[in-house]
């Protein structure tokens, strides 16, 4: 329930609907679900068997209660990434043998739970293969029990669109759910257009954001002590990656080995181990900040803020970039950062040359990426004016976004939604976003009633006009910036509360 947008929209959406007083049984395989201080009890989920593992009382007026389905050791994922204790394949490259079990095995386990929880209706998240998961365990319940099913970004874009077995698999689940629900009307024209046989039971519901954790007053420094120690990231790699970037400035596939064995020796999915040091050192300072929260992949667009950014320090040379999230592009980040900071066009050369292969991609080119030519203008170095955080829980996040003076959202991918802009707006920062897909959309509702439009053009140089509309904000005078952070603020609060979509689902849920 953490880590990506659809993961944290579960989240939240189970947070709303114990809030509201429903009972939710949540099948996930997240390793710390009692984490979470809505979850009362976490449970295993097998052939015709729940067994209770811990329960607790929360303080919430309804109840979430999470089953972990027993499903063998494989873990298929739309998009790859390391989840320890597993073995992890993409769906597209499961064989039809593994995915015929991955689909019964979860069907098995809703089939259990049913039997020791009788539940008025099921949700499921994504296209697949959640809704073919619900129709094929609700084909031997005797009640007539309805499905809705949530679709986002990435088993569209990363799965059914590339394979027609999984644009079946998704067709099959969704022609047997009561409604389809987007998060935003972008993404309902997407269904529509893949399944344009299921374009009457499709609408969209935009949200959400928990606007009581993001606020613009909840900035609280103490949310520093916490984020010290652990598994993550620390000193050492910073080091060693200094070191591979030095020696292997011409060799990309050495520094390719070497980022590779960096990465693998910290877990990636908390804080970093110095996180709150190096983050009360440089919130201290002087100067603009800007901050990015969200996966670290190429198709998040980082690289590209990255070079916007040296191109935004000829102008303001005391800005600032807070990067905070996890991914397998983190390293390559890390090392153009480096090789940026080093005005080192050698080793930049060598790092785009690598390109998608930075994340364990394919050996394509980093898109919308481009060395300046003249790396001198980038004075000073991007060493002091740039800090990497590893990912940062909720509560730990609301209370730091408010001392940002603006936020990009750089996606270079479709999005169905831009939740994290949301969340941005909710705690009163200003988010410029990429002008396509449902990022468009979120920028047009938290933009709302402002001067200037929240939404960057990828034509004619994406880093060129993301440097540009950076510069042209934090030129505005402060009292200017105040009053826009009120308004998005205030648009995030009418618009996109979780809570109004906890009550429209609960509506659809009963027909």
């Amino acid at each position: 329930m953490t880590g990506s947008g659809s993961n944290v929209y579960v989240q939240n959406l189970c947070r709303a609907l114990v809030g509201r007083g429903h009972s939710v049984d949540l099948l996930c395989q997240d390793p710390d679900p009692l984490a979470l201080d809505f979850v009362s009890g976490l449970y295993t989920a097998g052939p015709g068997v729940v067994t209770p593992v811990e329960e607790r009382g929360t303080g919430y007026p309804g109840a979430c209660t999470v089953y972990r389905p027993e499903i063998g050791d494989l873990l298929p994922v739309y998009v790859y990434d390391d989840y320890p204790g597993w073995r992890v394949k993409t769906f597209l490259d499961l064989t039809d043998g593994e995915l015929s079990h991955y689909i019964e095995a979860n069907a098995r386990a809703i089939r259990a739970v049913l039997e020791h929880t009788p539940a008025d209706a099921l949700i499921t998240n994504h296209s697949l293969p959640g809704p073919l998961i619900a129709r094929r365990a609700l084909e031997d319940v005797p009640a007539d029990l309805p499905y809705l099913s949530i679709v986002h970004g990435s088993c569209l874009q990363y799965t059914a669109r590339r394979s027609e077995r999984y644009r079946e698999v998704a067709r099959e689940g969704l022609a047997g759910a009561r409604h389809i629900v987007s998060p935003s009307p972008h993404g309902a024209g997407t269904i529509r257009e893949d399944f344009p046989e299921l374009a009457e039971k499709t609408l969209a519901l935009s949200g959400g954001v928990d606007t009581d954790l993001f606020r613009p007053d909840a900035f609280d420094e103490r949310a520093l002590e916490a984020l010290t120690g652990g598994r993550g990231r620390g000193p050492e790699q910073a080091a060693a990656l200094a070191a591979a970037l030095e020696e292997h400035r011409d060799d990309g596939e050495g520094l390719l080995r070497a980022l590779g064995e960096n990465a693998a020796s910290y877990y990636p999915r908390v804080h970093d181990r110095d996180a709150g040091e190096r983050l009360r050192s440089f919130l201290g300072k002087d100067g603009p900040l800007v901050v990015y929260v969200g996966k670290l992949i190429h198709s998040k667009g980082v690289h590209s803020l990255l070079s916007a950014f040296v191109r935004l320090r000829r102008e303001r040379p005391d800005a600032r970039l807070l990067i905070i999230g996890f991914g397998t592009f983190r390293e390559g980040l890390e090392a153009i950062t480096a090789a940026f900071d080093a005005k080192d066009e050698r080793a930049l050369r060598t790092l785009a040359g690598l390109g998608k292969r930075l994340e364990g991609g394919s050996p394509e080119p980093l898109e919308h990426f481009k060395v300046p030519e003249d790396l001198s203008l980038g004075e000073p170095g991007l060493g002091e004016a740039v800090e990497f955080t590893g990912p940062l829980e909720h509560a730990a996040l609301s209370s730091l976004l408010p001392a940002a003076d603006v936020a990009v959202v750089p996606s270079i991918f479709p999005e169905i939604f831009g939740l994290v802009a949301a969340e941005f707006a909710a705690s009163g920062v200003v988010p410029l976003v990429a002008d396509h897909s449902g990022l468009a959309e979120a920028g047009g509702i938290v933009g709302e009633g402002l001067p200037f439009s929240l939404r960057v053009s990828l034509e004619g140089g994406f880093e060129q006009n993301l440097a540009a509309a950076l510069a042209d904000y934090l030129a505005l005078p402060e009292g200017e910036r105040e009053r826009l952070s009120r308004a998005v603020r205030e648009n995030s609060v009418k618009r996109l509360s979780w809570g109004s979509l906890a009550d429209d689902l609960v509506a659809l849920a009963g027909g």
